[in-house]
């Protein structure tokens, strides 16, 4: 209970200084305002169905997931100003809804999908730094809010994708780890998250430039 309070601490608070800090922010930012708002919504909503109601809640990431990856290529496209980025947008959207109505359906968790979700941020994450080495502008590092986020957005998507890629081949009947491993997992993706949603506020915080300008 104790890092569920703190997973949505960490949320709350980014999300309040996004909006203490609104007319600050610049367009890449208020794009990651809205999803940290999304995840807000999203996981309150799955809370809810799941430890309230004692219903599967695996139908909301079907819808958060595609809505997650929409808005991180728009803000990385609103920050660096590369259409191709908005072109990534409605094919992902297509792939998940084929996904979610022929491959895993409900009540099956969208895990095909977010792992496809998940390859996409670490090639956008390391195209960014390609692009961060190239500008010629004379701009610390830690003064592009987007560094911050996609940090954590590398970090969150390569310990998601190894957790996803081993899970089904350590976690077998005849294996007498499965609760150690099962807690390491835990553990390993709470952190992840922790790091990429403490990545917000310090963009929110930081000054407000960008690629593009």
């Amino acid at each position: 209970m104790i890092w569920t309070i703190l997973y949505f601490s960490i949320l709350a608070t980014g999300s309040i200084i996004g909006i203490l800090n609104f007319k600050f922010l610049n367009n890449s930012n208020k794009a990651f305002l809205l999803l940290l708002l999304c995840t807000i919504l999203t996981e309150v909503t799955a809370y809810i169905i799941s430890y309230v109601t004692h219903k599967s809640n695996f139908w909301i990431y079907h819808i958060f997931s595609p809505v997650q990856c929409a808005i991180v290529f728009w803000a990385y496209f609103l920050d660096t100003k590369n259409k191709y980025f908005l072109y990534f947008i409605p094919p992902v959207l297509l792939i998940a809804l084929i996904f979610s109505l022929l491959i895993q359906p409900l009540p099956a968790f969208n895990s095909h999908f977010m792992e496809i979700e998940l390859l996409l941020f670490c090639i956008l994450a390391l195209n960014y730094y390609r692009e961060l080495l190239k500008t010629e502008k004379e701009v610390k590092l830690i003064d592009y809010p987007l560094f911050w986020i996609n940090s954590g957005l590398l970090i969150f998507s390569v310990a998601n994708i190894f957790i996803m890629g081993t899970y089904n081949f350590l976690i077998k009947p005849d294996n007498v780890n499965i609760p150690f491993i099962k807690t390491v997992f835990y553990y390993i993706r709470f952190f992840s998250n922790f790091l990429f949603y403490c990545s917000f506020p310090v963009a929110f915080l930081v000054k407000q430039n960008s690629i593009s300008k």
